[in-house]
This record gives C-alpha cells, structure tokens and sequence, in this order.
C-alpha cells in the first residue's frame, strides 16, 4: 500500500490497497499539528457494510505501541475537551504532544530495528518526555459541569478511561457486548456498521445516567455518526459531547446531527476531513497464522491478583459497570501494586503484553510500568484483512476462540517473528488450562521465550 502524499491540513492522503481498495483524505483541520502517519494508517476490513478501518497507533488495538501513549492521547483529548467545552485556553497540549510524536517515532526505530536483526531499543530522551507528560497529567482538571463519559466498546474502553483520569469530579462508564445475566442493562443500542453490533450498558447504581449535567462519548473515529447518535438518543442527559481522535462525517453526517430534535451535540476531534473509497475487486487475505500442534510449549507461570468484588468475575475497576474520578486513586493504587510484582518476572529483550477485547485501561497502565523496551496491543473480535505489504496496518493475522466465550472469534495482529523474548497475556478472568496450552503454542511459534498469565478472580 502506498502512501503518496503526506501533510497536516487542506491537502489529501491517497492509500491503494493492493490496487482493490482506493482511499482518498482530505484533511480539513489538525488542532494540534500531528502528522497523520503518527495517529493511523489504514487497512481493508472483512465487512461488508463497510471496506475500510482505521488502524490507530494510539489506542493499544491492532498495532503494538509504547504503553504510555494511551495515558498521553487521554491528556490530549481531555484538554481539548475542556478547552471548547469551557471556552478557555488554559491547557496545553504542546508538551503532550511532542512526548506522543517522539513515541511513535521510537516504534520507526523498532521497525528499523528488526530489519537490521537488533533487539533492544533503549532511548533516554524518550524516557525524559515521559516523566515530564507525567508531571503534567497528574495535576487533575475541575470541570464545570459533573460530567460523564462513556466509552465505546470494543476499541475505545482504553482511550476513554484515559480521559477520566485527568479530571477530579467526572465518572466514566463504557458499553459492553459481554453477555453479563445476573443484572439488566439500563439500556442497549445498535452500531450498525459494526462486525458486533449489539451493545450494553450495565451501570450499578439505579438512576445513574441522571445524575450528570454533561453527558459526553468517546470513541476512537467518527465515520458518520450514527452510532453515537443512536446512543445519545437512548440517554436522558441535558448536554451532549463526543470526543473522538478522528472525524469523517461528510455534509449529510452532519445534518443528520443538526436535524435531530431538541438534540445539540457538541464533537470535538484532533483531526477533521473526509473519505472517499472505492473498491474494484475483492481483497485476498494472506493465510491466517496457525501454529501446528506439534510446537513445542515454553515455559509459563500464571499471576492471579485478588478482586475483593466483581460482577461475574469482571473486574470493576475497568468501569463497565461505572466508576468515578474519586475511585482514580484506588485504582492507580492497584496499578503500582500489581507492576512492582510483575517486574520481577521480566526478563532480557522486547516483551509484548497483551490486552483482552474490551479489558485494555489496567494492563496497559500496568505494561508501562514493567521497565524498557515494552509494548503492547489487545485482541479483538474485529476481522481484518491481513496482507504483509508496507504501510498497511495488519501485517499477519492469529485466530482463536474468546476465552470467555467459544461462539465468539477472537483475533490478535501484527506479530513479528523472533521479536520479542516475553509475553504478558492479561485476561480479566484466570484462563482455562486448554486455551493457555493454545496461546502459548502461537507465541512460541513466533519464537517467544517465555509467557506469564495474567489474571484476577474473587
């Protein structure tokens, strides 16, 4: 796939995908000047509601990146948030900004790393843009309004609740499609483009979605919108937002917003413009990665951290049933305890850990906390087209069965051969003996050294 032109604002980005799929941008604004290729590039979906995805860099799903990009975009998004919300100009993004190009420059370095056969990336100026991001986000934001805000499931739980953590007075919650029996959903929606359309939302309390003056979505891109607004329109809040990394709504999107009723929707996104796809053929995907079941097993532990309360064994620190700016400290707590455990499993060389589906926020937090030259991305349902050509965003592609659910497909990207020395797998719940036997065989087909399950259980 070929990148031809690359610029911030007023100018086009062209993708020929195997000269099947043609993708035109136009990009219209860029608040905050990031070079495109830093937020996503793009790949071709198995869908046939819709051809294209953007594969973000940013959000910890498809492709690997440095853990703290996931804390540095929530920083990012919150401040522009609070900015146009408020109608002030009191909090940069400069510093914050600069600290997420130098981490996507950095993953470049991987790349050249793995073509020149070198394994470990150590960057001092690197790690000082981080400490000096981090100063900077643990000074928690008031918001005027008591606001909450809500996360898309799959893809967007990590980003969203990255965005609460900058706030002192918010709450958070995020969809879900797990199928969780012992409580009702307060309500469910429809994302209709999607592989998995049917969503969730479980808070705890009885009347939450009242309590707030301000309810604001999060996703990680806009296409048109629809999705959001079938959300919105099941919600009973005075104000409405959506914060999303990128914005695609062409004129009809947007008076799809203008024309609903008694509905003002305030969007606010690092990246403005639209899309134009075009297919002349269907896409053939490479062979999906099957490891053989003669290989060889590595050598595994399994860390089980203790829940002192669930809901069927999901963890409420994730915030699918609802957590608050208050409950950031506690959290945070958990996060620190849990790292300096798993540090001591860490071995020499790259390690990769790896989220589950709708569970990305706490292992990553806890991935960026575990030394240098650690990366991660998380399964998802999402079925992508793999195709090993440059600049594409799913280079090889593994399936297996979800590990709370065997109806449902599971999928992992981007995993290079003989790369990493380590991995961490995080699952919300402990692991059957049979599926950790089938992810260790696919890790060590890729020439993995070692692997630690990570779980927690009541």
């Amino acid at each position: 796939m070929e990148n031809h032109t690359e610029i911030y604002c007023n100018q086009s980005l062209h993708y020929n995908i195997d000269d099947s799929l043609q993708i035109s941008l136009n990009i219209k604004e860029n608040k905050c000047n990031i070079p495109v290729s830093k937020l996503f590039t793009m790949s071709a979906r198995e869908n046939k509601k819709r051809d294209f995805l953007f594969v973000s860099k940013v959000i910890g799903k498809h492709m690997p990146m440095i853990p703290d990009t996931l804390k540095i975009i929530g920083g990012i998004l919150a401040r522009l948030w609070i900015n146009e919300r408020e109608d002030t100009v009191l909090y940069s993004t400069t510093e914050l900004v600069n600290t997420l190009i130098s981490l996507d420059a950095s993953l470049d370095m991987m790349d050249s790393n793995l073509k020149n056969g070198e394994k470990d990336l150590k960057n001092h100026s690197i790690q000082d843009a981080i400490k000096n991001s981090n100063s900077i986000l643990k000074a928690p934001i008031r918001l005027a309004n008591k606001t909450l805000f809500i996360g898309f499931a799959e893809t967007a739980t990590g980003l969203a609740q990255s965005v609460l953590q900058n706030f002192s007075n918010a709450a958070y919650i995020h969809t879900t499609r797990e199928k969780i029996t012992s409580i009702e959903p307060a309500l469910f929606f429809n994302e209709e483009h999607s592989h998995a359309v049917e969503h969730s939302l479980f808070p705890y309390e009885n009347d939450f979605f009242n309590k707030f003056s301000d309810i604001v979505l999060i996703d990680d891109e806009l296409t048109t919108g629809k999705s959001a607004l079938n959300l919105i329109k099941c919600l009973p809040g005075k104000y409405f937002g959506i914060i999303s990394i990128l914005d695609w709504r062409d004129a009809n999107s947007y008076k799809m917003f203008v024309d609903e009723p008694n509905l003002d929707v305030r969007v606010c996104s690092l990246l403005k413009g639209d899309i134009k796809c075009s297919k002349s053929k269907d896409i053939i995907s490479d062979d999906i990665t099957i490891p053989p079941s003669s290989t060889t097993l590595i050598p595994s532990t399994e860390c089980v951290f203790q829940l002192a309360q669930s809901i069927e064994g999901y963890n409420k620190s994730t915030g699918r049933f609802g957590i608050a700016s208050s409950d950031n400290l506690k959290i945070s707590e958990e996060i620190n305890s849990i790292s300096k455990l798993l540090i001591k499993e860490r071995t020499t060389g790259n390690c990769l850990c790896v989220g589950t589906g709708e569970f990305i926020y706490l292992p990553c937090s806890i991935s960026s906390m575990l030394g240098d030259n650690v990366y991660f991305h998380s399964t998802t349902r999402s079925p992508v087209h793999a195709r090993n050509i440059p600049s594409y965003g799913n280079k090889n592609k593994i399936a297996f069965q979800s590990p709370e659910d065997d109806t449902i497909t599971n999928y992992l990207y981007n995993i290079p051969d003989n790369f990493y020395t380590q991995v961490f797998f995080f699952s919300e719940k402990p692991l059957t003996k049979e599926k950790k036997e089938e992810l260790n065989r696919i890790f060590s087909y890729f020439h993995v050294k070692s692997i630690i399950f990570v779980c927690w259980k009541c």
